[in-house]
């Protein structure tokens, strides 16, 4: 049966064909837990995953399945997300029969992370904001793109395999992606670009281009955070906000998201804005194209008017 739906709204069919879209833009909650599964799914020969969080159970069944299938599957995933991964959980990411391996020493400090969250198999690349957690897919606002772009899947295999090898990606990867460390030049253009610019972040953080880039903005700059702040965040949220930037804060769903958009430049990916996460951390992010960039200009304005001051 046919049927239509918002941007962003829950799919309304059960059709395979939005799945083997080249492009696609897919905002959470609302889609779900299926752009991930449906992603491992269509992987033939390689599928490599670069996770901060790897917890929900259907995206490990989707993994150990790939691998009995014939898939070769790597993980990268951080070893001290939250102090000290619980045992049980690397338990269950080694039970999918996918080779695991931590971060390269360098991202392995206090404070100090692989914060990355992206996919790329043979032919596709899947990057964005979100954790392969239960969270992303039924209460978080995220955003996940995929893309056949030769150029960027190749660039994101490089990445991967750098960090496998615990080798340097090499600076050439820098002109497809957002990469930290290194990544604060990108967001502060994206910040500074003509018009109106919407944000959607998890932190503040106090990295000080990035807060001279919104004091320069003003009112011109709308910051979406999440309803519950840490102190910490709040009181950074409170000095921008008396700078003249526009701070609203969304209960429902929580953002998660890492977006910075305006008419021209849409950059969507892992990256907080804060000192570590862009000078020190593995992070990925991209400039989102087009009709794609609109689609997510248009939802973090929706969550704008949805936001309390």
């Amino acid at each position: 049966m046919a049927c239509s739906r918002r941007r962003g709204e829950p799919l309304c069919t059960s059709s395979l064909e939005k799945w083997d879209r080249p492009i696609m833009l897919w905002i959470e909650p609302q889609a779900g837990v299926a752009p991930i599964v449906h992603f491992i799914e269509r992987a033939h020969t390689q599928l490599d995953v670069n996770a901060y969080l790897l917890t929900d159970r259907r995206v490990l069944r989707a993994l150990r399945m790939a691998v009995r299938r014939g898939v070769h599957v790597r993980i990268i995933v951080e070893r001290n997300p939250y102090g000290a991964r619980p045992a049980a959980e690397l338990l269950r990411i080694r039970a999918t029969g996918a080779r695991l391996r931590f971060p390269p020493g360098r991202f392995a400090h206090r404070y100090v992370f692989d914060h990355a969250k992206y996919m790329v198999s043979g032919h596709a690349l899947e990057i964005g904001s979100a954790n392969f957690t239960w969270s992303t897919f039924h209460r978080d606002r995220d955003y996940i793109w995929t893309t056949q772009a030769p150029g960027l899947v190749s660039a994101a295999q490089t990445i991967f395999n750098a960090d496998w090898r615990r080798k340097p990606a090499g600076p050439g990867v820098r002109d497809r992606f957002v990469v930290s460390p290194g990544a604060t030049g990108d967001l502060v253009r994206a910040i500074r670009q003509p018009g109106t610019v919407c944000i959607e972040s998890e932190e503040m953080g106090r990295d000080r281009a990035v807060l001279a880039a919104l004091y320069a903005k003003g009112r011109l700059a709308r910051v979406v955070l999440p309803a519950h702040l840490s102190r910490y965040d709040r009181a950074v949220a409170k000095l921008v906000a008396r700078s003249g930037v526009l701070v609203r804060y969304l209960h429902t769903p929580i953002v998660h998201a890492k977006l910075i958009a305006g008419r021209g430049i849409v950059y969507m990916g892992s990256q907080n804005f804060t000192w570590s996460s862009l000078n020190r951390n593995r992070e990925l992010g991209v400039f989102l194209p087009g009709r794609t960039g609109a689609e997510a200009r248009d939802r973090c304005e929706r969550d704008w008017e949805s936001a309390t001051p």
